[in-house]
């Protein structure tokens, strides 16, 4: 039976990408109206970027004490659900990813090739019977389990409402690609259900 898995950043010895949310934001038209938490909470909003996506410079950083930090092939973007794609990984999985979102080009300081940022903009819906919240003071605090059902036509890469659009998703078909593809930087975390 396949099995689902939340896309995650574990490996301390790459670098991440040095791009805020708020350097996106002092580069948006002004006359789109858009909102300061369409870009913010663009996750949750399912914000679409590409036809104004600013031309954006930025570079890799190193977590503290890394002497020799490496830079991921493919990697979380923390500022949402959202993935860092070298050229390498954009020249494999582009054609894969922009048909469940947008990918949108970050020039890197002293680098010919952009590096891309995959805007997931596909959505499944957790199965009520495979997920729960934890409460405490009537209050959801974390989630205690997640699962999804599986379909013929589940999309390569996904997030849900269930968590409001925080984390990425996946089935073992994408896990496959990038491990033939010997891709490094992403982790996959195996939903337990």
């Amino acid at each position: 039976m396949s099995k689902f898995y939340r896309l995650s950043y574990r490996d301390y010895l790459y670098s991440m990408l040095a791009l805020d949310p708020l350097d996106i934001i002092r580069r948006a038209p002004r006359d789109l109206g858009l909102e300061f938490d369409d870009i913010m909470e663009f996750s949750r909003r399912s914000t679409k970027m590409k036809a104004w996506w600013p031309d954006i410079e930025t570079t890799f950083v190193a977590n503290e004490d890394i002497e020799s930090p490496e830079i991921p092939d493919i990697t979380i973007w923390p500022a949402g659900a959202a993935l860092v794609l070298t050229p390498k990984a954009y020249r494999l999985l582009g054609d894969l990813l922009g048909k469940f979102g947008e990918l949108l080009p970050v020039r890197i300081l002293n680098e010919e090739q952009p590096c891309w940022i995959f805007n997931c903009l596909t959505k499944k819906d957790a199965d009520p019977e495979l997920s729960e919240w934890e409460y405490q003071g009537g209050m959801p605090i974390s989630i205690k389990r997640l699962g999804f059902e599986f379909g013929d036509n589940d999309p390569v890469v996904f997030k849900s409402d269930f968590d409001n659009c925080a984390f990425l998703y996946c089935g073992d078909r994408f896990r496959k690609i990038v491990a033939e593809y010997e891709l490094k930087g992403l982790a996959f975390d195996s939903l337990v259900v």
